[in-house]
């Protein structure tokens, strides 16, 4: 098939084209529907023609804003992260004592990541990152690098108000994450038992407060 030019479309950016507003809704419309298909059929058994029947659009519309699927998969990837990231903007730390805003934010990740979509995302993103490494490059920037962005300046500050020792902030937010996929996130990802209910999750989003700020907080 002889593909049209492609459009770029950065569906993490606030929506922003640069073609008209037309294009950018057809480009919406684009990820919603590889994103049904993507969740109910893997990676692997996503076609792009049921893609674009999924979108309600024609192939080379699809190919105006994509130029494979892989690409498509990658940019469903990041507008998901980047929106499960921004669902709670009252998240804020400079108002917050740090332990009461690491609680906040230890809930936020798991309902994510134990939920079915960042489960699927996960199992398709790693089992294809070695044939497309674009793939496993988005998830980590979108995913782990997003999170220790979001962290680490909130860190920062709590050490300089003498709520937590000296520390590697960039360093403490991997480990803060760390925690908070420390069993639950395995046991959920070999679907093992059944999923963790609401209390089950508040509790571990407890104990990975404490137990990080065991290791982090002052004591003086």
């Amino acid at each position: 098939m002889k593909h049209e030019p492609t459009i770029p479309c950065d569906p993490c950016a606030g929506g922003a084209m640069s073609r008209a507003e037309r294009g950018e809704q057809k480009c919406a419309q684009v990820l919603a529907g590889a994103r049904q298909v993507f969740l109910s059929d893997g990676y692997e058994g996503a076609s792009v023609d049921d893609i674009a029947r999924s979108a309600g659009i024609s192939k080379a519309t699809l190919y105006r804003h994509f130029p494979d699927k892989a690409a498509l998969f990658s940019a469903v990837l990041a507008q998901e992260c980047r929106t499960q990231a921004n669902l709670h903007p009252e998240l804020g730390y400079h108002d917050r004592p740090i332990a009461e805003f690491l609680l906040d934010l230890a809930r936020d990740v798991l309902n994510f990541s134990l939920g079915e979509f960042g489960q699927s995302i996960y199992r398709i993103a790693v089992g294809e990152t070695a044939r497309f490494p674009d793939i496993g490059r988005t998830f980590y920037d979108t995913g782990s690098e997003m999170n220790r962005t979001r962290l680490a300046p909130a860190l920062d500050l709590a050490v300089k108000r003498g709520e937590l020792v000296d520390l590697d902030p960039d360093y403490a937010a991997h480990v803060f994450y760390g925690i908070c996929k420390a069993d639950l996130f395995h046991r959920r990802l070999f679907r093992i038992g059944d999923p963790p209910d609401a209390e089950e999750i508040e509790r571990h989003a407890r104990r990975t407060v404490e137990t990080f700020l065991r290791a982090f907080g002052r004591r003086d």
